[in-house]
This record gives structure tokens, C-alpha cells and sequence, in this order.
């Protein structure tokens, strides 16, 4: 049976600089903070994102969140979690400032084709058993302008409303999302998938190019499977199962 639901974000700690908010996370987790607690900086020196990138973290500009999660799941369904975290985050940008945000498989949240929103999930496993998971949430608040490596492909959500937002006007309604989506994932992981296949453009009937280490691959999105994979059909017919983490995805022409 699923252990009790720790409501996330009713501990929150805050620092002024981290060196990475995940990192922070994944210390206070193995000292045995309780699940849900949040982990808050202002700036980062060593933000992250998938595959190693850096995440750009200017002090004060951006939501900077990681939350330590514990849920009683098999490793293998850990992988809903940041499937349900990008629900959450595009459902905050819909609902809460109009913003049509869509999902670039597996987690980045996209305003106009842009990335505002990227989510990294680490987890530590021992014995076959999910230990923990922490959450990483970085969303792009008050930029107004990005390196020029970044332009062409970064927003805020300055830059999309033109309205200046405080962290907490974000943070809020996110949390009560996350407080949503986040037991789905072993209460109802089909939502999950079908909500989030909903809010992507790039889920189904889409051309794309995988790239996964020295292989690449073109075919067109076909949906996920129940355990959040990107099936796509290649020209052949075949069609192959995309795991998290080992691939990036993008349009190589409109779908």
C-alpha cells in the first residue's frame, strides 16, 4: 500500500546561492529530510539540466526549485515524475498567466516554440528500490534578455507577458499543480500520460530526429507508452520505444 502523501512544499527552505538547488536537495535527503520538503535559491553557481548541460541561473531572474520526493514506486515508474512535473508547470503557464505553453518531450516546458521551462529528475536507487527522487524545476521568470547562444531558442515569462512577476507569484500556483499531478504517479499514471499527450504538439503525428549518442534516428512521434516512452515509427514501419534521458528530441519540419 502507497505510504501517506507528503504534501509538497510545506517546508521550504531558502538560500540567496546554491551551488545547485538539486545538489542541496540530495544532501538534505540523505541527512533524512522529509519528503516534500523544497529546496529554493535565488541564484545558482552550477545549475543544471539534462544530459549534463548547464543551466542558466542569474541571481533573482528565474525560479530555481528542487523537491526531495519519496514516493513507493518501483524504480522503472520513477519515470512519470518529471512526465507529471511538466503537466504541472504547463498547466500553471495555461491556467495562471495565459501562456500557451506546450511539451517537448521528455520535460521542457516551450512558450512559441522556446524553452522556458527545464526539469531534471535524479534518483538514488538501492537494491532495486527508489530511495528518493529529487525534483529540479528551473523556469525562466524575469529575463530580459539571454546570452546569444540562447536567444534563438530561450524566453521568459517577462518576455511573453510583459508583466513583471515575482518568484512567489509563480511558485504558488505551481506547487498546488505539482500537489495534483504528483500522486497520479502511482494513483493514476495513465493521467499522466494522457494529459500529457494532450499538451504536447510533439506526441503524436510529428517528424522528428533522435539523437542518442553516436545513433540517430527520424520517424514521426506515435504517442507514449503507459511507462512514459516516446514511441516513434520509422519509415521502415518499425516502431521504437524512446526511453527519458538517453535522447534529445527535435521538429525537423512542421508537423
Amino acid at each position: 500500500m502507497q505510504k501517506k502523501f507528503m504534501r509538497l512544499g510545506e517546508t521550504i527552505r531558502r538560500y540567496a546561492v546554491l551551488d545547485s538547488t538539486n545538489e542541496e536537495a540530495r544532501r538534505l535527503a540523505q541527512e533524512g529530510a522529509p519528503e516534500g520538503t523544497a529546496i529554493i535559491a535565488a541564484q545558482q553557481t552550477a545549475g543544471r539540466g539534462r544530459q549534463g548541460r548547464v543551466w542558466q541561473s542569474p541571481a533573482s531572474t528565474g525560479l530555481y526549485l528542487s523537491l526531495i520526493l519519496k514516493p513507493d514506486v518501483a524504480p522503472m515508474r520513477a519515470a512519470l515524475i518529471p512526465l507529471a512535473a511538466a503537466v504541472a508547470v504547463a498547466e500553471t503557464l495555461i491556467a495562471d498567466f495565459q501562456l500557451a505553453a506546450d511539451i517537448k518531450y521528455p520535460n521542457d516546458v516551450l512558450v512559441k516554440g522556446r524553452k522556458i521551462c527545464g526539469i531534471l529528475v535524479e534518483s538514488a536507487i538501492e537494491a532495486e528500490r527508489l530511495q528518493y527522487a529529487i525534483l529540479g524545476i528551473g523556469v525562466n521568470v524575469a529575463q530580459q534578455e539571454f546570452p546569444d547562444d540562447l536567444k534563438a531558442i530561450a524566453t521568459s515569462m517577462l518576455l511573453e507577458t510583459a508583466k513583471t512577476l515575482t518568484l512567489e507569484d509563480v511558485l504558488t500556483p505551481l506547487l498546488a499543480k505539482l500537489n495534483v499531478w504528483y500522486p497520479c504517479v502511482w494513483t493514476a499514471p495513465e493521467q499522466i500520460i494522457n494529459r500529457w499527450q494532450e499538451l504536447s504538439s510533439y506526441a503524436r503525428d510529428c517528424p522528428v530526429r533522435i539523437l542518442s549518442f553516436d545513433l540517430t534516428i527520424e520517424g514521426t512521434t506515435r504517442g507514449l507508452t503507459t511507462a512514459g516512452a516516446l514511441l516513434v515509427e520509422l519509415d521502415s514501419g518499425e516502431v521504437r520505444e524512446v526511453v527519458s534521458g538517453e535522447v534529445s528530441l527535435r521538429k525537423v519540419r512542421s508537423a
